[in-house]
């Protein structure tokens, strides 16, 4: 071999490696955004691609997932911000706690990301729900807006008529009583805790609790939509106990997936969960009492960016990204939620179940869940307190005036 083909080859062999390596400084060059999620990121449709979305139109940034599992998640991300670990980039976090963190300077305020066109292309709801003390502190994982889930089958088999749209109480309550078959199958089921039934008393005029921390148990209304309730389950017998509704399973919609659940109120992901179920479902608004207007209450999840993150201007891009349209419409696709963006394309939506536009009606009556600070300590006194009552071995009075008793301590922290 000659000295000028051994200088080639030396010389292609080099440059293939200069090439390379570049490749490989340029794969390196990649920055890693962290986000934590209570999600388990390696199954679950919806981080799958929110991922995939976003680094393709970031190809500069990367993704990187950490889960905490389970009800540890907001106490444990509380700790690792205030110095017991590496701070995240990104974190999901559910509304009710957006208060309690804003309060501990433990998020960012984003107000000097959100631009004027970002805070309109949103549903009123939604920044009504992130916004805390005048700031925002969060934006939009996805919309839980409450609408009915029927099972089309138990209506069919009782021979009971569908609902119209505009259905009162008093038709919601007949219903019921006509799908039930003693202790064998219900009208409707609603878990006793604050977001099993807030809705109810926000749509008779009455409520749980304000945002800035004052309960309203005691209104009239509130009164009157608990009693209601406790009547369909202790006098109709329509609605199970829970140690009824979970013989059939721990979760929420497991009486209803059964088959011995006729009624249950839920937001889009019920609608997942019937369709594995192989339910053949409807949907209607919720029922609303004689006089009054009709409403639906939203659950709003998050996304913030903790104090400490490395770089929160590259944090609000996966932000923005998350809770802008694109982002959106992969939640809506995957039936994570409802989008938060008015900009989201619904018409492939719309097109699945004809149901589906009560879904999309109910963004235009929502109101924020109610989310005040120590609220989760609120909720678990009224849980509490509202044990027996569900069971009628306490007066609706007497377990409203138990909390109502203890409540402005625990509202103000004091407990």
């Amino acid at each position: 071999m000659s000295f000028k083909k051994v200088t080639l080859s030396i010389l292609t062999i080099i440059l293939i490696l200069v090439i390379l390596g570049s490749f490989a400084v340029a794969v390196e060059a990649k920055t890693k955004v962290k986000v934590m999620s209570w999600w388990d990121f390696t199954k679950h449709e919806s981080l799958i691609g929110l991922k995939a979305a976003f680094e393709q139109k970031n190809p500069d940034l990367e993704i990187e997932w950490g889960r905490i599992g389970g009800s540890e998640y907001a106490d444990k991300m509380l700790t690792i911000i205030a110095g017991g670990g590496e701070v995240p980039d990104v974190m999901m976090l559910a509304m009710d706690q957006v208060p309690v963190y804003a309060s501990k300077g433990a998020i960012i305020a984003l107000d000097k990301y959100m631009t004027e066109s970002y805070k309109n292309s949103l549903y009123p709801v939604v920044l009504d729900a992130v916004k805390f003390n005048g700031n925002y502190y969060a934006a939009a994982r996805d919309v839980t807006s409450k609408v009915m889930y029927l099972n089309k089958k138990l209506f069919d088999e009782a021979k009971v008529p569908y609902p119209s749209e505009n259905w009162s109480w008093d038709d919601f309550r007949k219903i019921s009583k006509q799908l039930t078959k003693g202790d064998s199958q219900w009208g409707f089921y609603f878990p006793k805790y604050a977001d099993g039934f807030d809705h109810w008393l926000r749509l008779n005029g009455g409520g749980m609790v304000t945002r800035d921390g004052k309960s309203l148990l005691a209104m009239p209304e509130s009164i009157e939509a608990l009693q209601f309730f406790q009547d369909m389950i202790v006098k109709d017998k329509s609605i199970p106990t829970e140690s009824q509704a979970k013989q059939f399973g721990t979760s929420d919609v497991s009486s209803m997936l059964a088959g011995k659940c006729a009624m249950q109120a839920g937001g889009l992901s019920k609608s997942l969960d019937l369709i594995n179920a192989k339910i053949e479902y409807l949907i209607r608004p919720l029922p609303v009492p004689t006089g009054k207007k009709p409403l639906s209450v939203a659950f709003i999840n998050t996304w913030t960016i903790p104090k400490g993150a490395k770089n929160p201007d590259l944090s609000w891009r996966v932000v923005e990204f998350f809770s802008g349209n694109d982002g959106q419409k992969i939640v809506l696709d995957t039936n994570m939620g409802l989008p938060a963006s008015k900009g989201v394309d619904l018409s492939a939506f719309l097109q699945k179940h004809p149901d589906n536009k009560y879904l999309v009606d109910s963004l235009a009556i929502s109101v924020p869940f109610s989310a005040p600070m120590y609220c989760s300590d609120f909720f678990r006194l009224m849980q509490t307190e509202f044990d027996l009552m569900w069971l009628g071995q306490r007066s609706v009075k007497d377990a409203v005036s138990a909390v109502e008793k203890a409540a402005p301590n625990v509202l103000s922290g004091k407990k």
